[in-house]
């Protein structure tokens, strides 16, 4: 009845994270932890061991284990005064065991109760992914091993909640939606051309909600601002772009300010849906990442 309540609570308050801590308490009670017990005689070969792995006494750890067996109806184990043999039908109940607990940890992991594992899944535009993202991307992965980052690139808007993604980068205003999201700076617009660039602009290819990328008369047009800055570092013609895009082409030559155009400025936010509290682990890593080394106004 206990575990029922436990299992109808978690799904109805969606406390996740809560409902595991009760079921972690009720380890030190219940069936659970004459499991770990269990194991902890099998892997360390007597009660004095185990107790020690266990931090209990040895009479502790031998009461539970008689507890265990007169619950059962089986001799899970041969006590000598020398060592413990482990009986054919102890050793089927360690597997099984094993497998009990090894599905519990993973449980635990999935909801983001425990370890940082698993993949998240970004949407973002390939100038974020190529000049933000990837070279901070590496730190993240050597912190969190078991971390897997899938990236789904492109301009346009993504439908959240109608396909597996975990978090959005999104630049420009926001729609009112039940997204979250957490500042990732402002970009400096500017634009730019190539020494000896053809006349006329580069532009996008759709409307975008945001005036500011608003141009008219464009002979060469793209979906994507990675694709833009590219095709003006070629000569194509005058694009404007984010700063951070083409912050080395400036540097070297490659790409020139246009003397009198105006700057203006992009918001960029990392977005996503739900309270952050109960984000898994994974995800509300990756927020914090993003929203610390991956802003676009370093």
């Amino acid at each position: 009845m206990a575990a029922s309540r436990l299992w109808n609570n978690w799904h109805s308050d969606n406390n996740t994270c809560a409902a595991i801590s009760q079921i972690r308490l009720m380890r030190d009670t219940n069936r659970l932890q004459e499991m770990e017990v269990f194991l902890a005689v099998v892997d360390e070969g007597s009660f004095s061991a185990a107790a020690l792995a266990r931090q209990m006494t040895p009479s502790g750890v031998s009461k539970m284990m008689t507890r265990l067996e007169q619950r059962l109806g089986v001799t899970l184990m041969r006590r000598t005064t020398r060592k413990i043999h482990i009986t054919d039908e102890g050793m089927d109940f360690a597997r099984s065991t094993r497998g009990i607990l090894a599905a519990l940890d993973q449980a635990e992991r999935e909801v983001g109760c425990g370890p940082v594992a698993g993949t998240v899944r970004i949407a973002s535009s390939s100038a974020y992914a190529n000049h933000i993202l990837a070279p901070i991307l590496p730190e993240l992965l050597r912190q969190y091993p078991e971390l897997e980052v899938e990236l789904v690139i492109g301009d346009g808007l993504v439908d959240m909640g109608g396909q597996p993604i975990d978090l959005a980068v999104r630049a420009g205003p926001l729609p009112n939606s039940a997204m979250k999201a957490r500042s990732l700076g402002i970009s400096e617009v500017i634009t730019v051309r190539a020494p000896g660039s053809l006349e006329g602009s580069l532009a996008f290819a759709y409307a975008r909600r945001d005036p500011i990328w608003r141009e008219g008369g464009s002979r060469v047009r793209a979906t994507d601002g990675n694709t833009i800055a590219a095709l003006a570092l070629h000569g194509n013609g005058t694009a404007r772009v984010g700063h951070f895009i083409v912050r080395q082409e400036l540097v070297t030559g490659q790409l020139e300010r246009v003397a009198g155009s105006r700057t203006v400025r992009e918001e960029f936010h990392v977005v996503y849906l739900g309270k952050a509290a109960a984000l898994p682990a994974r995800v509300s890593t990756v927020i914090e990442h993003l929203v610390h080394r991956g802003r676009v106004d370093r």
